[in-house]
């Protein structure tokens, strides 16, 4: 054990005895009480000494050994601080540092966050439907970390679909899917698992996003469902983009259910989504802007999910409109006329 300070957050001696970590509600910690022996001991928390060596110094400084044992104890537990053994060396996840970091403030795990991004890289992830938000949605999930980004569209790329973070111009022509394999291939912070290496996409993914047009994803997550395979439905419909459900099968709400409760309450609504999920409008609307707010929501929604969190989106949706795009969940619960909560 070589304590660290905790190198994604600030360090604010408020007065002689208080060291506040950090700046905001979530992450902030203010430890008091600190005498001139702890201030000595934090300043030598740098990864290159182990524990033993700081008892020796506290020794050294007059104080009992013990000291130094109870203010490593604190650190760690009050996740101010990781442990360097554990940690990568930083000149071989440069890229990856950022991922750790916001990791590892979530939790207080002295590893700095390198179990749970070792977890991402062995997961397969497939996303249906690669347009302007899909597309995002996958490079996403490779930059944070998710070892198998396996992208099902086969539709070819057009003018209107390229946007940042997407489908790139010189892509425009080719399928969505191969537009994508060289972007995900670069933009992958983890080595793909045994499976992604030998290019099999035969077992069922860890996880799946569905980002297409509204009623067009039953039978994905009929399929889905069925093999037990959790998954985000993600569209833009006009100005309103919608995150969720974040379908766990056998736990949650699914995808029916939202449209058995949205037929109770209007009992048109079989007829205007069969119409626009066949005459869908000539020029749907998707502005850069939103097609960026959805595509992040999503991605941190399954992220929070496979990561071990509750993610927002279960049993719900997150929904923003434009011009403004402020966030805001709608609860939605299993219908009983549904069969998904049969038991």
């Amino acid at each position: 054990m070589r304590p660290l300070l905790h190198p994604a957050l600030s360090r604010t001696w408020r007065d002689r005895t208080t060291l506040q970590f950090g700046l905001t509600d979530t992450a902030g910690v203010v430890l008091d009480g600190l005498g001139a022996v702890e201030a000595a001991l934090l300043g030598e928390m740098t990864g290159r000494y182990d524990v033993r060596a700081l008892r020796e110094l506290a020794a050294e400084l007059g104080a009992e050994r013990a000291v130094a044992d109870r203010l490593v104890d604190t650190v760690l537990s009050a996740g101010v601080a990781v442990d360097a053994d554990t940690c990568p060396q930083p000149v071989t996840v440069a890229r990856a540092q950022p991922e750790l970091s916001s990791i590892a403030l979530r939790g207080a795990e002295p590893d700095g966050g390198v179990a749970a991004l070792d977890g991402r890289g062995r997961v397969r992830v497939d996303v249906h439907g690669a347009g302007r938000v899909g597309a995002q949605v996958a490079r996403l999930l490779a930059a944070s970390g998710v070892g198998d980004v396996v992208v099902h569209d086969t539709t070819a790329v057009r003018d209107d679909d390229v946007v940042p973070g997407g489908h790139r111009p010189g892509a425009v022509g080719r399928t969505r899917r191969a537009a994508l394999e060289h972007a995900i291939r670069a933009d992958r912070i983890t080595s793909p698992p045994p499976s992604a290496a030998a290019g099999d996409t035969t077992a069922q993914p860890d996880a799946a996003i569905l980002v297409d047009a509204p009623g067009a994803e039953q039978n994905e997550a009929a399929d889905l469902i069925r093999h037990g395979v959790a998954h985000l439905r993600v569209l833009v419909v006009e100005t309103t983009g919608v995150v969720g459900p974040l379908v766990l099968p056998g736990v949650s709400s699914c995808l029916r259910c939202h449209d058995l409760h949205r037929t109770d309450h209007d009992p048109h609504w079989p007829l205007a989504l069969d119409s626009y999920t066949r005459r869908p409008p000539p020029a749907p609307a998707c502005d850069a802007a939103t097609a960026a707010t959805v595509a992040g929501i999503a991605t941190a929604q399954l992220l929070a999910h496979l990561d071990g969190h509750a993610a927002a989106a279960v049993d719900g949706t997150i929904e923003v409109t434009s011009p403004y795009g402020l966030p805001r969940r709608r609860s939605w619960s299993r219908h009983p006329a549904c069969g998904c909560g049969w038991t």
